[in-house]
This record gives C-alpha cells, sequence and structure tokens, in this order.
C-alpha cells in the first residue's frame, strides 16, 4: 500500500512540475524597429507605477538573446509608461515617469536583420518576453 501511494504521489509531483513552469512567462509580445547602420534607436521604455503615477517599486528587465551585430543599453530614465484606457494609472502615460529603457545601435557600417529577446518581471509579478526584430539600414 505504501509503495503505490508513493508512485501515486510521484506522478502528480511530476505532472504538477510539468503543467506550472517555475519561470512561465504571462505574455508574450513580438515587434520590428527600423535603424539607420551606427545610429541609436529607442527599443523599449516602460515602468510599474502606482495609481498617483509614483513608482510602485523595481522592474527587472534583461537582454536574454542578442543582439549579433550591435550594442544593447538598459538603463533607468524617464520614460513614458503604457497602460490601459480603463487603467486608473492611464493618465500617467502622457509624462514621462521614472522607469526602464532600452536603446540599441548596430555595429558601424552593419545592414542586415537583428535581434533582441528581452525578460521583463514587474514589481506587480507580471512576467512577460519580448522579441524585437530590428532591420538595419
Amino acid at each position: 500500500m505504501i509503495r503505490r501511494t508513493m508512485g501515486v504521489m510521484t506522478v502528480l509531483a511530476l505532472l504538477g512540475f510539468s503543467v506550472c513552469p517555475a519561470a512561465a512567462y504571462t505574455h508574450s509580445f513580438s515587434y520590428e524597429k527600423t535603424a539607420l547602420s551606427g545610429q541609436e534607436i529607442f527599443l523599449y521604455g516602460g515602468s510599474t507605477l502606482n495609481p498617483d503615477c509614483s513608482k510602485a517599486g523595481k522592474d527587472d528587465l534583461r537582454a536574454i538573446s542578442g543582439p549579433s551585430h550591435g550594442k544593447l543599453m538598459i538603463v533607468n530614465g524617464k520614460t513614458y509608461a503604457h497602460y490601459a484606457k480603463k487603467d486608473a494609472r492611464a493618465k500617467c502615460d502622457s509624462r514621462k515617469v521614472d522607469g526602464i529603457k532600452v536603446m540599441y545601435r548596430s555595429a558601424p557600417g552593419f545592414k542586415g536583420r537583428d535581434e533582441v529577446t528581452l525578460s521583463l518581471h514587474t514589481y506587480y509579478g507580471y512576467a512577460s518576453k519580448t522579441v524585437i526584430r530590428i532591420n538595419v539600414e
């Protein structure tokens, strides 16, 4: 009987781990940008805010891959937030707030495609993965 119980518990545990991965992203996005070779462009900006537009807490933004043909800069600075119109924080979208910005500059003379994948984990527990494809002209 103990053996059967242990077997059932092991199967349930394995099913639980396969259905609920520890570092799952709640959303995935992708979009494209165009850059001139060697010139810096803005790729991403955001902030987790309170309804009064003050910073709610620290977000963790990392590049998990790329770029292959340029340099990525992730900096703390003033940026615009992007909240849905129904959200109480949408009023914050019209002003610059403390947040995180991602800038990209291709290697001088490079022309072609580059790609960056960002991982974001917010203060409120939201997790997303964003793939940005960059056409360098």
